[in-house]
């Protein structure tokens, strides 16, 4: 009998009993940055799937697998540092335990910084779930010239103790092993935090073993990365890269798949009939508008997997966190709102990577206030009809107002309706080489998630608009669309604007692109039905007002419902107002 089978057989022999039911509950649980992904990828081979916690949009990883015929499901907790209830994560992570009952508990531990984690591991002891522990990276422990004594280990805390490296595959057969002899049920050890903490420091006194001190890798990265006059400046210069990378990079890829979409709507809108036209204007542009956003998105997640999984993300996320706080925000907003730039539909899902809830739905609300790239075409036709000496000026102003506006909101927020103080506690990875299929693997997940949430909505959303544009008359001023607009437009009278202007910008709502496209479709000289500062005003309101049906979909896909509305009837206010405000303090030095 091996040792692991001494010291808790009857643990042992009552989760066999359990091996009767149809499957095996496996929740993964660890401090953030352990490689948790990376090991339900090889448990797994890639067979998982991305969802949300039920009620809430915390990000959560199940995936399934078959160890000797025997069908075990794997839940990857979020990553979090203890099992106080005081985050969301942590919540999500305590409520799992408790009420779904977990069979097995994978507590996964980073071999590089072992007391940190052994903390949570000494309070999951106290839920008496049989665990075996994942002493992960132990490649880069040996790197750092130390090494973990897993036996002794193994006998202090009363389970099984399997090392891995998680992202090469080594160990995951043994651990397969040992999930399947069903782990033991841990020593309680520790009654009050102080004496979790002591224990843990002792534990890692008694295991941990230096051989040789050595300077690596990591460490002599973080001598540039981490400096405090070249770390913010590198850090900007790599998210300046990212953001190349997923626009400039994609666009061919984009502009294939729009001319592409474009083409075929046009032959079947061609023919005659409402289905024809039903299929051409509404399905096809529907899906075309989704798809297209698909390359944009493939690109974002791909730069941002490497990011992540070579342990440099998270430095520059501690970078900023001093800027960023100063307006309620964290370090892992910054990535969002550089993201916004480009798109606003992949930056507001790039919030994922926030833990605190209230941050994170502060940065999702301010995110659209980016001048995203499709409010660019927009900006090039008034400046080219109503600035054309101080376009680049203009330009520059339009920018530097979203930046103005989102930091502003996001104080706002964080001192009214997200009014909290969050603790920004990060360990920082060791530096590593992403494993490419791991890197494919999780930008298909974020990509397929997108797909389904913001894809049916902007489907559904398109064939309205297809139905107001058409009936009862496919002549724009007689459609729904031109009635609507025309019974808006006393509502935008104090700004000057006419209903063919604000017709662009109700079509707006689909993409801002569009916008441009009424416009021209209408055959309007924007020059004779408005002064340059009701121009300016209709700029400021287009940068400003809702978001996009695509960000909206985004939105309430990662924020639900009540917040969606929430950011329409917030974005339109502030819109309004400063577009008044503009235009009314131009009539005046007129």
């Amino acid at each position: 009998m091996r040792r692991c089978d001494y010291f808790n057989h009857h643990n042992r022999l009552t989760f066999k009993t359990r091996h009767n039911l149809k499957s095996v509950k496996v929740a993964l649980v660890g401090n953030p940055n352990v490689g948790k992904t990376a090991l339900i990828n090889a448990l797994t081979k890639g067979n998982f799937t991305v969802g949300n916690f039920p009620g809430v949009t915390v990000e959560k990883k199940e995936g399934k697998a078959k160890i000797d015929g025997k069908e075990v499901v794997f839940v990857d907790l979020p990553g979090i540092y203890s099992l106080q209830p005081r985050s969301i994560d942590e919540k999500i992570a305590r409520d799992f335990l408790i009420k779904d009952k977990p069979d097995l508990i994978l507590n996964v531990i980073n071999a590089t910084n072992l007391e940190r984690n052994l903390y949570l591991t000494l309070e999951l002891t106290d839920f008496g779930i049989p665990m075996i522990i994942v002493l992960n990276m132990v490649d880069a422990a040996k790197k750092k010239g130390f090494e973990i004594d897993k036996d002794r280990l193994s006998k202090v805390l009363g389970v099984p103790v399997v090392e891995t490296v998680a992202n090469r595959g080594i160990g995951i057969d043994e651990l397969k092993r040992e999930i399947l002899r069903g782990g033991v049920k841990p020593k309680k050890l520790g009654k009050s935090f102080k004496e979790k903490v002591e224990i843990a420091e002792k534990i890692a006194r008694e295991v941990v073993k230096v051989v040789e001190r050595r300077v690596n890798l990591s460490e002599l990265l973080d001598e540039v990365f981490m400096d405090k006059h070249l770390g913010i400046p590198i850090f900007l210069s790599l998210m300046w890269m990212v953001f190349v990378f997923t626009y400039d990079v994609a666009q061919p890829i984009v502009d294939l798949l729009d001319e592409t979409f474009s083409y075929v709507s046009e032959i079947i809108s061609s023919k005659n009939g409402l289905i024809y036209s039903l299929i051409g204007e509404g399905v096809v542009s529907g899906v075309g508008s989704v798809l297209t956003f698909l390359p944009n998105i493939a690109f974002l997640f791909i730069a941002l997997s490497i990011l992540e999984l070579s342990g440099y993300m998270p430095r520059g996320v501690y970078l900023m966190d001093g800027i960023m706080s100063r307006f309620g925000l964290s370090g892992r907003s910054i990535v969002p709102l550089i993201m916004g730039f480009g798109c606003n539909v992949p930056a507001v899902m790039a919030t994922r990577s926030i833990e605190d809830e209230k941050i994170r739905l502060a940065t999702i609300l301010v995110t659209p206030f980016m001048s995203c790239s499709a409010r660019l075409p927009i900006y090039v036709l008034f400046v080219g009809a109503f600035f054309p000496k101080s376009g680049s000026a203009v330009m520059m102003f339009m920018y530097l107002l979203g930046i103005v506006v989102a930091f502003v909101s996001a104080l706002v927020f964080r001192k009214t309706v997200l009014k909290g103080e969050a603790e920004y506690v990060m360990e920082l990875p060791q530096y590593m080489i992403p494993n490419v299929r791991e890197v494919l693997m999780l930008t298909w997940n974020r990509v397929k998630h997108f797909l389904e949430k913001a894809g049916t909505v902007i489907l559904i959303m398109s064939i309205v608009l297809w139905y107001i544009m058409r009936f009862p008359s496919s002549e724009i001023e007689k459609s729904y669309a031109g009635m609507i607009g025309n019974a808006i437009r006393p509502f935008f009278s104090p700004i000057g604007w006419d209903y063919r202007i604000v017709l662009a910008l109700m079509m707006g709502f689909v993409a801002k692109e569009v916008v441009v496209e009424t416009i021209g479709m209408m055959n309007v000289d924007i020059s004779t039905i408005l002064t340059p500062y009701q121009a300016l005003a209709f700029m400021i309101f287009t940068l400003l007002y809702i978001p996009c049906f695509a960000t909206l979909a985004a939105i309430k896909a990662e924020a639900g419902t009540k917040w969606t509305v929430f950011s329409v009837i917030y974005s339109f206010t502030i819109a309004y107002l400063l577009a008044f405000i503009v235009k009314e303090v131009g009539s005046w030095l007129a």
